[in-house]
Order: C-alpha cells, then sequence, then structure tokens
C-alpha cells in the first residue's frame, strides 16, 4: 500500500498511456465516419458533462470554486492542450493513423521537461538533455522510413507528412497543457497557492476547452462558407474524408466509438494525466505517458492492419527508451 500510495503519480502517468492508447485507437475509427473536427466537438461537450457530474458527487458542488490565478492558468491550458492540440492530434490520427500520431506525440516529454527548467524551477542535467536527445532519434528513425508498397488488406493513410507534422504540433501543445496545468494547480515556484485537486483542474480545463472548440468550429465554418466551390482549398479534414450520411449506419458506431474515446480519453485519461502533474514532477509524468508508442503495436497490427517493420518497432522502443532515461534522471534529481 506504501509503494502505490508513494508511486501514485507514477502508476497515473502509465494509467494515462494506456488510456490514450484504447482512446486513440477509438477516436481514429470516429474520425474516419465523421470528420476529426466533429469527433473533437462531441466529445468535449461529452466529457464536459461527465466531469461536472463526478465533482458534483465528490465534493457537493457541480463547480468547486479556485483562485482567479489557478482559472486563468488552466483555462490556458485547456486552450491549448484540448482544443488546440487535439484538434491537430485528431487529424493527425486520420492522416497518418494511430500508431504514428501516437509516437509523434512522444515530443511531449522533451517539450515538457524544457519548458518546466524556467517555469517550474525543475533545472535539466546532462541526463535529461541525453535522455531528450535519444527520444528525437527514435522519432527521427521511424519518420525518416521510406514508405513501403502497402497490399490491399492493409491500411493506406492519405495525408503521411501532414500527419505527422500535426502530430508533432499536437505533442507540443499536450506538453504546454500539462506544464500550464501544473502551474495552475497550485505548484507555483516561490507563490503560495491554494491547490486545485485534479478533478477540478480537469473540469476547468475542460470549461475552457469547449469554449475554444466552439469558436474554432465556428471560424471554420465562417472559412468554409468564405470559401465555398474553390475545390483547391482546404479547411479541414473533412475536405478529404466526408463525414458519413445522417441515415448511414456509420453515424452509431462513430458516436459509440465517441463516448469510448472519451470514458478513457477527456474523463479517465485527462485525470489520471492531472493526478500525475500533481503527484510527479512534470518531466517524469509526461515521460511516463509516452509509453503509448509501445502499448500500441500489437492493437495498430490487430485493428489498423498495419504492417509494422522492425525499424518502426525499434524505433519506437529507442523513443521510449530516451523518455525513461528523462525519468531516471528527473528521479535521481528529485532524489
Amino acid at each position: 500500500m506504501s509503494f502505490l500510495l508513494t508511486h501514485l503519480g507514477e502508476l497515473a502517468a502509465l494509467g494515462a498511456a494506456l488510456c490514450w492508447v484504447i482512446t486513440s485507437l477509438a477516436f481514429a475509427a470516429a474520425g474516419r465516419r465523421i470528420g476529426a473536427t466533429a469527433v473533437n466537438f462531441i466529445r468535449i461537450f461529452l466529457a464536459l458533462g461527465a466531469l461536472l457530474c463526478i465533482n458534483r458527487a465528490l465534493f457537493g458542488q457541480w463547480m468547486p470554486a479556485a483562485d482567479t490565478r489557478s482559472v486563468i492558468l488552466l483555462a490556458v491550458s485547456g486552450l491549448v492542450g484540448l482544443s488546440i492540440g487535439d484538434q491537430f492530434l485528431f487529424t493527425a490520427l486520420v492522416d497518418v493513423g494511430p500508431r504514428m500520431a501516437t509516437l509523434m506525440m512522444t515530443l511531449a516529454p522533451p517539450v515538457a521537461a524544457l519548458l518546466a527548467w524556467p517555469l517550474l524551477a525543475e533545472p535539466l542535467g546532462s541526463l535529461q538533455i541525453l535522455g531528450i536527445s535519444v527520444t528525437v532519434a527514435g522519432i527521427a528513425w521511424v519518420v525518416l522510413e521510406r514508405p513501403q508498397v502497402a497490399r490491399e488488406k492493409h491500411r493506406r493513410y492519405p495525408h503521411p507528412v501532414r500527419g505527422v507534422v500535426f502530430g508533432a504540433l499536437a505533442g507540443v501543445c499536450q506538453a504546454t497543457g500539462l506544464v500550464l496545468s501544473k502551474l495552475g494547480m497550485g505548484h507555483v515556484p516561490g507563490v503560495e497557492m491554494a491547490m486545485v485537486d485534479p478533478w477540478t483542474a480537469t473540469l476547468y480545463r475542460m470549461i475552457f476547452a469547449a469554449a475554444g472548440i466552439t469558436i474554432l468550429v465556428a471560424a471554420m465554418r465562417l472559412v468554409q462558407r468564405a470559401n465555398q466551390g474553390n475545390r483547391m482549398i482546404e479547411v479541414s479534414v473533412e475536405a478529404e474524408h466526408l463525414p458519413a450520411r445522417p441515415g448511414s449506419r456509420q453515424v452509431p458506431f462513430a458516436l459509440l466509438m465517441v463516448c469510448i474515446g472519451v470514458t478513457f480519453g477527456p474523463v479517465l485519461g485527462v485525470w489520471n494525466s492531472m493526478v500525475a502533474v500533481d503527484r510527479a514532477e512534470a518531466g517524469v509524468a509526461a515521460t511516463l505517458m509516452a509509453m503509448s508508442p509501445v502499448f500500441i503495436l500489437p492493437f495498430a497490427v490487430w485493428i489498423e492492419k498495419e504492417r509494422i517493420s522492425w525499424r518502426a518497432a525499434i524505433g519506437a522502443m529507442i523513443a521510449v527508451a530516451g523518455v525513461s532515461i528523462l525519468t531516471l534522471a528527473n528521479g535521481t534529481a528529485g532524489g
């Protein structure tokens, strides 16, 4: 029991990594049927409803109080990490598949460690820098692999280059959101702040993420209308992957996948990530959450029907080895 309490942050981070695998597969399946933007929009509002009920049950309030500084930091965290970052991620899931999109998210730990240095007073040493370098090398090893000619039974993805770029941007946004959320929960060096519970922090992030995605969708609709009839301009992933018709059987299945993704993503996954950054250093938490690229390999073969080369598997393991070095370095520094 003492082991569980001592390593609660690390265990929560691993739990989040498993949640990311499930949610990425579910959202990728839904995004291919109704579009990435629709998935992002629906899942945030479903998650918001669930989190309101959870906070009501746990604390007796729909929205527990938090000081203004915490609310502002959590608001920016939600906008960057959950609105903008997840829009990049969901587009990448459709463009390049869950395995590669998840691998690109491995960039989150190095970026989180770099941001935590000035913002959380968690400086980087030589071992941390080595871990960052190994992680980036593993990702580059996979990304620079020459694509093989796919057989018909293997899935083919439409925009691999755009998917890789968006996946990388999603990783940067996730790292920024994690560091800001830790600040918002009261971990500001040298400043006395009231601590915010991870469930409450998740709720505040989701509220502002909902506002952000609403504005984003409205802006995209305006752009679509302004450019209606111009097929040369792509304003969203739906331009390449048309949503299923309302009467199609694809829609109920897509909504089921969104519900599964919401359960393991914005609810359990984000809550686990908040527990992780609350109970462990930001770099350590982000590092363990980056185990998803290894966890997802068997699912990519089984569900996505991907043909994974030895180079891709080794590259994923190198990337995770890099984040493991970063974890070890952070653990040594903290001890």
